[in-house]
């Protein structure tokens, strides 16, 4: 503002419209002073530049934890789905051995070809069943491990992004005097 008042009092001699050329000029060389004080310098730049490939670091370093995380638990229920079906099975093998067993001690020699085959029709739908289960296991688990993926990949973008507008904002600041007084 003193630049402002001082460039109306030097122009006081030349009248009313000196003096407010005389304001205007001295308020474009203030402000250019001014800019070139709050200049950035170089060393402060190269340090937010610095900081800001730090930060985006970190934001990978807690996009790779999240998806190391998302992929264990995707493990995680694949190896449990996985048991429960085992054992599902192991027990509906059971079941059809345990009744042809009682079946054939019931009914004597002249049905065993029918209890066999009954028994064989209830072994391939059990294991149908389970290779059905399984399939869905498998394509559970890498639809996990894709939309880990995918979301380690949509963060690293973002992250990329974020980093890349810090630095144009540090490049637009003017560093050094000379530059921030005509910026």
């Amino acid at each position: 503002m003193s630049f402002l008042v001082g460039g109306a009092i030097l122009a006081t001699g030349g009248g009313l419209a000196a003096a407010a050329t005389g304001a205007t000029v001295g308020a474009m060389v203030g402000s250019s002073l001014m800019g070139g004080f709050g200049a950035q310098t170089q060393a402060e730049a190269d340090k937010q530049e610095r900081l800001a490939g730090e930060m985006k670091q970190e934001q990978l370093q807690l996009l790779g934890q999240e998806k190391g995380l998302a992929l264990g638990a995707a493990q995680s229920q694949f190896a449990g789905g996985q048991r429960d079906v085992s054992m599902g099975t192991q027990m509906g093998m059971r079941g059809v051995q345990a009744g042809a067993a009682t079946a054939a001690s019931r009914s004597g020699l002249a049905t065993s070809g029918t209890i066999e085959q009954q028994t064989k029709t209830q072994t391939g739908d059990l294991m149908a069943k389970y290779k059905s289960d399984m399939t869905k296991l498998f394509e559970t688990r890498d639809l996990s491990k894709a939309s880990a993926n995918l979301a380690y990949r949509k963060g690293e973008m973002s992250a990329e992004e974020a980093y890349q507008n810090t630095l144009t904002d540090i490049a637009a600041q003017p560093t050094g005097f000379l530059e921030g007084m005509f910026s």
